[in-house]
């Protein structure tokens, strides 16, 4: 029911600039995935369903986004992440923005039961044509605790078609910041990204490198390798990645990717993932779009196996222990 719920709710999302004149952006993105261990047992399968739009009304701007986040882990045993959110914001100038956001999250596994936490979050942001700095606050609220999240991002393009960027997420009480650097190039034909991500005072580092060739505006090839690396995690691996996508019509495409990840803890796996994505416009907000582009990132190692609590710069891994 949940599933036909929110593809009926994105679909409306995409159907939105029938009858909306102040839609500047809309996003929605269904994926399925599959993971074989070469250890044995039964394959993974996933499914993935997001939605976002954004709609501007003067100097105001609302937006809203909802996502099932499903893995079926075999043996009747599945762990679901449903959310919600939805924000309000209001431009002083073109270049700033500040606002307030709720969001609902629903986990639910079938072994422990369901787990339902609330919260809100408030940013602010300065952004030009070339340069741009936010910040955010998070406070979720999971019923027997509270978290007070702090993340800085800036971002910069410092050559024409060079942009780099960097996070630095920090959690009340806890000692330590995660961060994450990236560095990309965008022109014509070709796009490369880099990326490192670690925490302070801890033993641990991911970095990578993603890139993808337009053959023209309709076919395209894409690439990555990941690796892990630090005493302080569960164990080292090597992520890599190729795949393509096909774009039957403007802003919708059709996706595919293959990647094999080599660790020191669960052997070799390789995962498959299919999907469909349209996009139109843009983002308003920094914070949300650097966070699209962290997520992408992740998706070609261990972190982009794990459901998206949405909390934390990990995939909310640190917040919530690793799925």
């Amino acid at each position: 029911m949940i599933r036909t719920t929110l593809s009926i709710a994105a679909m409306g999302v995409m159907a939105a600039p029938a009858f909306a004149q102040e839609l500047t952006y809309g996003a929605f993105d269904l994926d399925y995935s599959t993971f074989s261990s070469d250890e044995g047992g039964e394959d993974v399968t996933g499914f993935d369903l997001e939605g976002d739009a954004e709609f501007t009304l003067d100097q105001f701007v609302f937006g809203a986004g909802i996502s099932n986040d499903n893995i079926d882990l075999g043996d009747g045993d599945e762990f679901t992440v449903r959310t919600f959110d939805a924000f309000a914001g209001y431009e002083i100038t073109p270049e700033i923005l500040f606002g307030a956001g709720f969001a609902n999250t629903t986990v639910d596994f079938s072994f422990f039961g369901e787990e339902d936490f609330s919260g809100y979050d408030l940013f602010g942001q300065y952004q030009t044509g070339a340069f741009g700095v936010a910040i955010n606050y998070n406070r979720p609220d999971q019923d027997f605790d509270e978290i007070e999240i702090t993340t800085l991002f800036a971002q910069g393009e410092v050559a024409p078609g060079v942009t780099v960027g960097g996070i630095v997420e920090s959690i009340a009480d806890v000692d330590e910041s995660t961060y994450f650097l990236s560095a990309e190039y965008d022109a014509g034909q070709i796009f490369g990204r880099a990326y490192y991500a670690s925490v302070t005072d801890v033993d641990f580092a991911v970095y990578g490198l993603r890139g993808e060739y337009r053959f023209d505006d309709a076919i395209s090839i894409n690439g990555g390798v990941e690796a892990l690396s630090g005493d302080d995690f569960i164990g080292e691996y090597t992520a890599l990645s190729i795949g393509g996508a096909y774009a039957f019509a403007p802003g919708i495409a059709a996706t595919a990717r293959y990647t094999n990840i080599d660790a020191d803890f669960g052997g070799d796996t390789d995962a498959i993932v299919v999907g469909l994505s349209y996009e139109m416009g843009a983002s308003k907000r920094l914070d949300r779009n650097m966070m699209d582009d962290v997520k992408t990132d992740l998706e070609t190692g261990v972190f982009g196996v794990q459901p998206n609590i949405g909390y934390g710069l990990l995939t909310g891994g640190f917040l919530f222990g690793p799925v």
